[in-house]
Parts: structure tokens; sequence; C-alpha cells
């Protein structure tokens, strides 16, 4: 898998934990710079044809949903880190096989959903609006693209 080719896949837990707070980290700082963006457009906000108080909104709760997200992940993971029961009880969760084999079927399921509604909704975004047609599209050419090369890759590999 791609994932053990690149040394992920026989991480040590401790490591993959640590690896969650940095990550969470990253989170923060993304959220921060979100909020960022609205401090910074707001008093700009009246130069534009268009009603910015949803995007300046949007940014606002997305950059705090970031920011909140990366906190209590950080929270969680460094507790795993304090103790040594809930340490073990996380990595027995992690490593337990039908809790994997869950987490994959979610995905593939979520997937092919996604790629379903992404169509129906380029089917009908057409008849009314060029400019989503053309984006949903692009959307589902990407998403293409990608399954097409991850399947590709993993065939490779197995």
């Amino acid at each position: 898998m791609l994932i053990n080719k690149l040394g992920y896949g026989n991480m040590d837990f401790g490591k993959r934990v640590k690896m969650r707070i940095w990550g969470s980290v990253l989170l923060i700082v993304l959220g921060a710079l979100a909020v960022g963006i609205v401090l910074f457009l707001e008093p700009l906000s009246t130069e534009y044809s268009h009603d910015m108080s949803f995007v300046l909104g949007f940014y606002f709760g997305l950059g705090f949903g970031l920011i909140g997200a990366g906190t209590a992940t950080i929270i969680k993971n460094t507790r795993y880190l304090k103790s040594t029961d809930k340490f073990k009880a996380a990595e027995i969760a992690y490593k337990d096989e039908r809790n994997r084999f869950i987490s994959n079927k979610t995905l593939s399921v979520s997937a092919l959903t996604m790629l379903i509604l992404t169509y129906l909704a380029v089917i009908i975004s057409g008849i009314y609006n060029i400019v989503i047609f053309r984006t949903l599209l692009a959307v589902l050419g990407v998403f293409g693209l990608v399954l097409l090369t991850v399947s590709t890759i993993l065939k490779k590999m197995y």
C-alpha cells in the first residue's frame, strides 16, 4: 500500500499520535488564516459589488471551526500521551480489524454516493446555470482522475 511505502503504515502508534498533534497545529494555523482573511477583507467589503456578509461570515465560521477542531484534537491526543491506560485503549481501537474494515467500507460507500450525487447535480445544474454546471463538471472530472490514479497505483503495488 502507498501508506506503507511512505512509512506511515508501520509507524508506531505513539509517533502517529504526535503526527496528529502536529496536523492539528496546522488546522489551527489554517483557521487563524481564515479569520485573518475576514479581518483583512471586512474594511474592503464596501468596494465589492456583491454582498460580502455571507462570505465574511463563512470564513469567520470556518476559521473558528478549524481552530476549535484542532484544539480539541490536540487535547484528546495529549491525554493519550499522558495516560498509559488511555493510550493502550486508543491503540487497540486503532489496530482493531473490525474498526478498520468499517472505516474502509464507510469511505468506499461515501465516495460512491458523492460520485452519484455530483453526477446528478451536474445533470440538473446544466438546465439552470452554466457556471455551476462547468464547476461541477470539473469537480467530477478531478474526482474521476483521482479515483483512476489511486486505483492504478494500488493495482501496481498488489
